[in-house]
C-alpha cells in the first residue's frame, strides 16, 4: 500500500514527496527509487524533525495507526493521512481525534469506495426512489472485522448518509492452529487468529440498526457469502434490489425492480478506482488542509466506523444488543481472548 500511496502522489500536483520512512531501510531506499524521493528514514521522529513535512501519510500495520497520528500532530504538521482501519481500539481512535483537533491537524482515513463513481452512483439511485425505500443493506468480504470489513461498515455509513447508528448485534468465532500458537508474529493471515500487529477472528457477523428505521448486516470472514467477490454489497428496498458485485466489478451495479431479473444499472461513470478515485480523495484532502474544507474520509467519519465494530466485538463478548455510543474503550476481541485463555 506504501508503493500504492507514493506513486498516486508522486503524479499530484498538489504534492511534493519529500521523505519516506520505513523500519526496512532497504525497503524504503527501494521504493525512494521507484518514485524518485532521495531522503530515507528509518526513525519517524528523525524524519518528521528534519524534514518538518506539511503532510505525513500513515500506511503501516493498523496496530501503530493511532502512535504515529499522535505523534506526528504534536510535530506540528498541516494534515494526516492514515490508511484504515483508522486504529485497533475505539479508545485509540478517540486520541487520535482529539491530538489533531487540539493541534489544528487535518485528518483524514482511506476508506476510499465512498468516493468511488459506482458508490457514489449507488447512493444517487437510492436517494431518487429506484428500489422504493431501502429497509436492509448487506456487506460481505473476506478477511476479517477490523482490516476489511471497515469498508463494509463505512460503505453502508455512507449509502444511508451517515446516519447514525442506534444499536448493535454481533457474533464471532475464532480457531487457531496449532503452528500459529508457537509463533503468532510469523503469521500474517486473518484465518490464523493475527493480522497486521493484532488478533483478528475468523469470521464474523454483525446487524446494526440506524436512527432511520433501516438496517444493514455484516458477513466477513468464513462467514461471508462465499459465492460472492470481495466487496459485495446489496441494497434490499420495497421495490426492488441493487447491487454492487464487488471491487471492479463489470457491469458495475445492478438492478431488479418491477421488470424483474437482475440487468445492468445504466449510465453508471466509468472510473480507475485504484488510481482515479485515489487522485480524487487526496486532491480534496489538499484542500481540507490548505483551505479548511470538510473531507468524505474525515477522522470524525472514521470513528463512527470503528466505533460499530468495535460494537460488533463487544455484543459477541457480553452477548447482548449494544445501544450506542459504545462505553468499552479497549479492543473487545482482546479483553475476550483473555477471559477465554486467562492470559492478559
Amino acid at each position: 500500500m506504501a508503493r500504492w500511496h507514493a506513486r498516486v502522489l508522486g503524479a499530484l500536483p498538489e504534492y511534493e514527496l519529500i521523505a519516506l520512512c520505513d523500519l526496512d531501510e532497504a525497503h524504503a531506499r527501494g521504493l525512494a527509487a521507484q518514485v524518485g524521493c532521495g531522503a530515507v528514514y528509518t526513525d519517524s521522529g528523525r524524519m518528521l524533525e528534519v524534514e518538518r513535512p506539511d503532510v505525513v501519510v500513515i500506511v503501516t500495520p493498523c496496530a501503530t495507526h493511532a502512535a504515529l497520528t499522535i505523534q506526528a500532530a504534536e510535530f506540528g504538521v498541516r494534515g494526516v493521512y492514515c490508511e484504515k482501519p483508522m486504529a485497533t481500539c475505539l479508545g485509540e481512535g478517540k486520541a487520535m481525534v482529539e491530538a489533531c483537533r487540539s493541534h489544528d491537524v487535518a485528518l483524514a482515513v482511506n476508506h476510499q469506495r465512498r468516493m468511488s463513481s459506482p458508490i457514489r452512483r449507488l447512493r444517487e439511485l437510492i436517494e431518487a426512489g429506484a428500489i422504493g425505500e431501502p429497509e436492509v443493506y448487506r456487506g460481505s468480504c473476506a478477511g476479517d472485522l477490523l482490516s476489511d470489513a471497515t469498508h463494509l461498515v463505512d460503505t453502508i455509513r455512507f449509502l444511508n448518509a451517515d446516519a447514525p447508528v442506534k444499536w448493535v448485534v454481533g457474533q464471532v468465532h475464532r480457531e487457531i492452529g496449532p503452528e500459529v500458537e508457537r509463533d503468532p508474529r510469523s503469521v500474517q493471515l486473518a484465518s490464523a487468529g493475527f493480522r497486521y500487529g493484532h488478533a483478528v477472528e475468523t469470521g464474523a457477523f454483525g446487524v446494526l440498526e440506524f436512527a432511520t428505521g433501516v438496517r444493514a448486516e455484516l458477513l466477513c470472514g468464513d462467514l461471508r457469502l462465499m459465492q460472492r467477490p470481495y466487496g459485495d454489497y446489496e441494497v434490499l428496498g420495497t421495490q426492488g434490489r441493487l447491487r454492487r458485485a464487488g471491487d471492479g466489478a463489470d457491469p458495475p451495479l445492478l438492478i431488479q425492480d418491477e421488470r424483474g431479473g437482475w440487468r445492468p444499472v445504466e449510465d453508471v461513470p466509468t472510473q480507475d478506482e485504484n488510481a482515479e478515485t485515489a487522485a480524487a480523495c487526496y486532491r480534496q484532502f489538499a484542500r481540507m488542509v490548505c483551505e479548511g474544507a470538510e473531507h468524505p474520509l474525515s477522522g470524525e467519519s472514521a470513528l463512527a466506523d470503528l466505533e460499530i465494530i468495535m460494537a460488533v466485538f463487544e455484543s459477541a463478548r457480553l452477548r447482548r444488543k449494544l445501544e450506542l455510543p459504545l462505553e468499552q474503550d479497549r479492543f473487545p476481541l482482546d479483553i475476550l481472548i483473555e477471559e477465554e485463555t486467562g492470559n492478559p
